[in-house]
C-alpha cells in the first residue's frame, strides 16, 4: 500500500487544518449522544459511541491518502470501548471530580499520556502498512493527550472556579479536543510529508 502523491506543503497544511477542525466538530457533534460526566457516569457504550463519530470523521481525511481508511473507524472505536468498559473511563468526555488546579493539571498529564498511547498503538495498526515511520504516530499521539487533556482540565477548572457553571468543564474539554486536534493534525501532517 502507499499513500497519494501530493506536494508536501498542500498535504500539511490539508491535514493540519482538516483534522483540527474535523477532531473538533466530531467531538462536539459527539455530545449529542454523550452526557459530560464523571467517571462512573460513562461506560462501554459512550466510549463506542464517541470512537465511532470521531474514527468516522478522522477515516474522512485519512481516505484521501489511504487505499482503506474505513479500518480507522475500528481502530479508534475498539479502544475507546475497552477504556469505557475499563476502570479507566472514556477519557476525553469527563471531567475529575476536584477543583484543585494543580491536581487537574498532574492527572491530566499522566491520564491523557496514557489515553494518547493507548489510542495511538491501535491506530498505528491502521498507519503502519502505508507510513514507513508510523510508530512516531503513537509519541504524536501520547504528547498530544497529554498536553491537551490537562490545559483543557485546568482551563475547564478555572472557569467552573470563576462562574460555579458547569459550561465552565464543557468548554474546558471543547478546548482540549480543539488542542489534541491540532497537534495530531500537525503530526500526522509531518508523517505524511515524510512519505513525500
Amino acid at each position: 500500500m502507499s499513500i497519494s502523491k501530493k506536494s508536501p506543503q498542500n498535504t500539511y497544511q490539508f491535514v493540519f487544518l482538516t483534522w483540527t477542525m474535523v477532531t473538533f466538530f466530531s467531538f462536539l457533534l459527539s455530545l449529542i449522544w454523550i452526557e459530560i460526566g464523571e467517571p462512573p457516569d460513562l461506560k462501554i457504550i459512550q466510549g463506542m459511541i464517541g470512537g465511532t463519530i470521531i474514527g468516522s470523521f478522522q477515516a474522512l481525511i485519512l481516505s484521501r491518502f489511504f487505499p482503506h481508511a474505513w479500518l480507522w473507524i475500528l481502530a479508534t472505536l475498539i479502544p475507546w470501548g475497552l477504556m469505557g468498559g475499563s476502570q479507566f473511563g472514556v477519557m476525553g468526555w469527563f471531567v475529575p471530580r476536584t477543583e484543585l488546579i494543580m491536581i487537574r493539571l498532574q492527572t491530566g498529564l499522566i491520564l491523557g499520556g496514557i489515553t494518547g498511547v493507548w489510542l495511538g498503538l491501535w491506530q498505528w495498526w491502521v498507519l503502519k502498512p502505508i507510513l514507513s515511520n508510523s510508530y512516531l504516530w503513537i509519541i504524536f499521539n501520547g504528547i498530544s493527550w497529554s498536553l491537551g487533556l490537562a490545559l483543557g482540565w485546568v482551563i475547564g477548572g478555572i472557569l467552573l472556579l470563576k462562574t460555579n457553571l458547569f459550561l465552565g468543564e464543557v468548554i474546558g474539554l471543547a478546548i482540549a479536543w480543539l488542542l489534541i486536534g491540532l497537534q495530531t493534525g500537525i503530526g500526522l501532517g509531518y508523517l505524511l510529508r515524510m512519505e513525500n
